[in-house]
């Protein structure tokens, strides 16, 4: 009835299915209070309906783990195991912890440095030498909160139908790990900071299925290690599929990075609803991270209400940090390349994100000078919103039936790209003061099969200059006032 801790029963039985081989560990209905539980290989941990499992907010003991893409000590999760094969956790109960309860217990993270000035030191260490000596990881130990799930080099692991209601920190944290699946699962833990839904952390043939997310951090992301750590470890995450999801809250439906040294490659992220978000989807990385993030689809969306509605970028900044202004290219850069975006309907995106200083922008693509986003392909869109789209640095970027309706600027703004063909991109809410297309040094563009609405003003503007090197073909610009023109307006 929850009166008394069941920690020591839990153990009794886990251990007991130990001996025996493996087994099934039951809970019926009714209250279960806990403290963390270890989990062993060949174990199936059954939640029925009506069952409780709630562990209050603690401090615990360390062990090895990784924190925001860096090996450390972390808090032991609330339900784990290391080294384990062919676990399920499984039902239709509920397990909870109270992101309140663990906020006053170890101070609130902070958007800007999260585990405060004694992380952001032991980052900077590590950027001298990788790893650091064991107690310069105690200092900062202390800081950290712990996973509610987590799996660390562990195979054959399987979550489905249980209801997760808060988190410490990261919900599900899939680390190390091969041949996992989580279907089914419905996890809340709005608004709690940090509490990503599921987090795919250098792991790989991962299947994420049919979930429901309302949480106070991205829905699902995956991540491959940070900066130097993350180099040295050099552990991808790949041959991931996600789909049929809802997203609610948060900061993004599906993400890939920032956390990205060690590579996050062969993903697939189809059906998927965002409402609310503050982004959709968001690919993320900076300067000095390294990594490639490559051969990825994101099939088949709808998302209403979010702030940006897909973001790929090179240039993120968290914890205080600035950009970097080195421009060398070396394994510290940054590389994206064949990225497929396709089938999306986008409505009412505000497009503004609550932790971004930035213009407004509905979708928004960023590369590097250096670095360009290479093979970057956007198929078969419409998106409405407050702002349009906007890219710069690209190579061989493809934009094929896109229609963007934005309430101020060029529906399509794009700079310094290479090999851009844009096929059928139009809007059908035109703006008189602003063109539908500005290019700016995209030498040997194509702008085919695109059509002129009625109130368009100018359709393609470029600068003084540009437009002999624009290749038109089969355009329909009848109903513009100005099919081209050669303008010096900066319009970044």
């Amino acid at each position: 009835d929850g009166s008394a801790p069941a920690t020591e029963a839990i153990r009794s039985a886990i251990q007991a299915a130990k001996a025996a081989g493996g087994g099934t560990v039951y809970f019926p209905a009714g209250k279960y209070v806990a403290g963390p539980i270890e989990l062993v290989s060949n174990l199936v941990l059954h939640i029925d309906a009506g069952a409780t499992l709630s562990f209050p907010a603690a401090k615990l003991p360390f062990t090895k783990g990784r924190a925001q893409g860096i090996e450390c000590l972390t808090p032991v999760p609330l339900i784990g195991g290391t080294n384990v094969e062919n676990v399920t956790i499984t039902g239709r109960g509920a397990i909870t912890t109270n992101n309140a309860e663990w906020t006053k217990l170890m101070g609130g993270p902070q958007q800007e440095a999260p585990f405060g000035p004694g992380w952001a030191h032991l980052r900077e260490l590590l950027e001298l030498k990788t790893p650091q000596p064991e107690e310069e990881y105690r200092k900062v130990a202390p800081l950290l909160r712990p996973s509610f799930i987590r799996f660390m080099e562990a195979r054959n692991i399987l979550i489905e139908g249980i209801h997760i209601v808060g988190s410490p920190f990261w919900t599900v944290h899939l680390l190390y790990s091969t041949n996992a699946v989580v279907r089914d699962v419905s996890i809340e833990t709005y608004p709690g900071s940090f509490t990503d839904g599921i987090v795919i952390d250098s792991s790989r043939d991962v299947r994420i299925a049919n979930c429901y997310l309302d949480n106070g951090d991205d829905a699902i992301t995956l991540k491959a290690g940070k900066d130097a750590d993350g180099l040295r470890v050099n552990r991808s995450t790949e041959n991931v599929t996600i789909t049929n999801c809802i997203v609610h809250h948060g900061s993004a439906g599906v993400v890939m990075g920032s956390e990205m040294s060690g590579s996050i490659r062969n993903v697939v992220a189809s059906n998927i609803v965002c409402q609310g978000t503050w982004m959709g989807m968001n690919i993320k990385s900076d300067r000095g991270r390294g990594g490639v993030v490559e051969n990825v689809r994101l099939d088949h969306w709808t998302m209403d209400d979010v702030g940006r509605a897909i973001n790929i970028s090179q240039y993120y900044v968290l914890e205080a940090r600035v950009n970097s202004s080195d421009t060398r290219v070396s394994e510290r850069t940054p590389v994206f390349r064949n990225i497929v975006v396709d089938n999306m309907s986008i409505n009412r995106c505000r497009a503004t994100v609550a932790y971004e200083k930035l213009p407004p922008v509905m979708i928004n693509i960023e590369g590097l000078p250096e670095m360009p986003i290479s093979g970057l392909r956007l198929t078969n869109i419409i998106a409405s919103g407050k702002s349009g789209l906007k890219a710069h640095d690209t190579v061989a970027m493809e934009l094929h039936n896109v229609q963007v309706n934005a309430d101020s600027g060029p529906a399509f703004l794009i700079r310094d790209s290479k090999e851009l063909e844009l096929d059928g991109v139009s809007t059908r809410e035109p703006l008189a003061d602003a063109p539908v297309i500005r290019l700016d040094r995209c030498p040997g563009a194509i702008l085919r099969g695109s059509r002129a609405f009625a109130g368009t003003g100018t359709f393609l503007s470029v600068a003084p200059g540009e437009l002999k090197d624009i290749v038109l073909m089969g355009n329909t610009f009848t109903s513009a006032r100005t099919p081209t023109a050669e303008s010096a307006a900066n319009l970044w």
